[in-house]
Parts: structure tokens; C-alpha cells; sequence
């Protein structure tokens, strides 16, 4: 049973390194840039190769164009007319290359890869890495570790509200953004502060905040990369393979 579970892992493993290269194959068709603007011209949103806002600038005749406590949304309309350009770009581009066709064949794999049976009759090929230095833990102990590092892998796919969210403020914090990874969730602008300003204020506090929440972001991002899909499920795989290559050995 314990043979059956390390033998899953490594079929994990492959498994994720596919779906890593689909995905990083994905995000090469993503365009390095795109660009929208809110229906009244007053907002204009670049985004950069991650997704996330990379400038704002508003117009210099803005207040023509919106009113002051519309200007907060005017922001998130024009990221949602250029994430539309984005993707409706990347369509494209997918559409004119085997993308479709890997991803079918990678859906086909998966039943193989995880069902009992047959798939255990036939053992994926063991990848070759150097144990020359691995000294594993009694088998029950990794065996332990295998299970709560899937059960770790499968809680992040499920749990949807596990995003990480950062929000920067403008040095006068009369302007907050709001984002996640990809994507920008918020922008707040005090109106009564608005009124008052040129674009090149506004656009200068817009700045600020941007920066504001892109580092945040990287803080936190950086600070949940530590969980079992780093180097901890690395060294997992590496017990096991040594493991299976002296099951014996290992056995008590």
C-alpha cells in the first residue's frame, strides 16, 4: 500500500511538471502588453505581461469627461477593457498554434495517472535525479508527508477564497488600489479630494498607489511560497525515489 502511495506521488509529479509546461506555454501567447480606456475616454489603463495595471493615466480633460466620484470606477472599467483586449489577443494567438490539441491529449492522460489498476501494472519511468546525499526518513514518516502534502495541493485548487490580495495607497491616501495576482479588484479616489485636482496630480497619486500595491503584492506572495509545492515536496519526492530504488533498505 505504501509502494502504491509513493508510486502516486511520482505520477503526481509528472503529472504537474505537464501541466507547468502547458501553462507556461499558455502564458507565452499572453501579449506582453495591452491597453484600455472607460467609455468616456477619462481613464486609460496598460497592462503589463503579469496582467496587473502597469500605468493609469487620466486625461486632462477628465473633469469633463466624468464626475469626481465616478473616477474610482472610471479605473476599473478601463482594466476590464483592457484585460478584454488582452485576452480576446491571446484567443488568437492560442487559436494558431497545437495548444488545444496537447491540452486534449494531456486530459486523455490524467485517468491513467491517478485510477488504481492498470496504471499500477505500469509504473512511470522514474526520473533521474542525484540521491546521492538523500538519507531518507523511516517509511512511515514520508508516507505521513505524502499524504498531508496532497491533501495541502488539493485545498489550494478548491479553495478559491485563498487569493492573496494587497492594497497601495497614494502618499496623501486620498487614492487606494486594490489587486490580486492578474487582476485589479478596486480603485477608490476620495472625490472631494478629486475635484480639486489636475491629471497630472491625479495621475501622480495614481502612480503612487500602483507602486504601493505592487510591492505589497510581492511581499505576500513571497510569504505564502513557502508551502508544500516549494522545495518541501522536492525533498519528498527525492525520499521517495530513493526509497523505491532500495525498498528493502528502507523497510523498517
Amino acid at each position: 500500500m505504501t509502494d502504491d502511495l509513493v508510486r502516486e506521488m511520482l505520477q503526481f509529479q509528472q503529472h504537474t511538471q505537464q501541466l507547468q509546461q502547458l501553462m507556461s506555454d499558455m502564458r507565452n501567447h499572453m501579449p506582453r502588453r495591452s491597453e484600455g480606456t472607460d467609455a468616456q475616454g477619462a481613464v486609460t489603463v496598460q497592462l503589463g505581461a503579469d496582467g496587473l495595471p502597469e500605468a493609469i493615466k487620466v486625461a486632462s480633460d477628465w473633469q469633463r469627461r466624468q464626475a469626481p466620484e465616478m473616477m474610482g470606477p472610471a479605473v476599473v472599467e478601463a482594466f476590464g477593457s483592457a484585460m478584454s483586449d488582452r485576452m480576446e489577443r491571446w484567443s488568437r494567438a492560442v487559436q494558431q498554434s497545437d495548444w488545444e490539441a496537447r491540452t486534449e491529449q494531456f486530459d486523455r492522460d490524467i485517468p491513467a495517472t491517478f485510477t488504481g489498476g492498470a496504471a499500477a501494472a505500469s509504473p512511470p519511468q522514474m526520473p533521474e535525479r542525484d540521491l546521492r546525499y538523500v538519507l531518507p526518513r523511516p517509511l512511515d514518516e514520508v508516507a505521513e508527508d505524502m499524504l498531508a502534502a496532497l491533501d495541502s495541493v488539493d485545498a489550494l485548487d478548491t479553495d478559491g477564497s485563498d487569493r492573496v490580495e494587497a492594497t497601495g495607497l497614494s502618499s496623501g491616501r486620498k487614492v487606494a488600489l486594490t489587486v490580486t495576482k492578474g487582476a485589479l479588484l478596486s480603485c477608490e479616489i476620495d472625490p472631494q479630494w478629486a475635484s480639486a485636482q489636475s491629471s497630472v496630480r491625479l495621475n501622480q497619486a495614481l502612480a503612487e498607489a500602483l507602486k504601493s500595491a505592487h510591492a505589497k503584492l510581492r511581499e505576500a506572495e513571497s510569504a505564502r511560497e513557502s508551502g508544500p509545492t516549494g522545495p518541501h515536496l522536492d525533498g519528498l519526492f527525492d525520499e521517495a525515489l530513493a526509497i523505491l530504488k532500495n525498498p528493502q533498505h528502507y523497510a523498517d
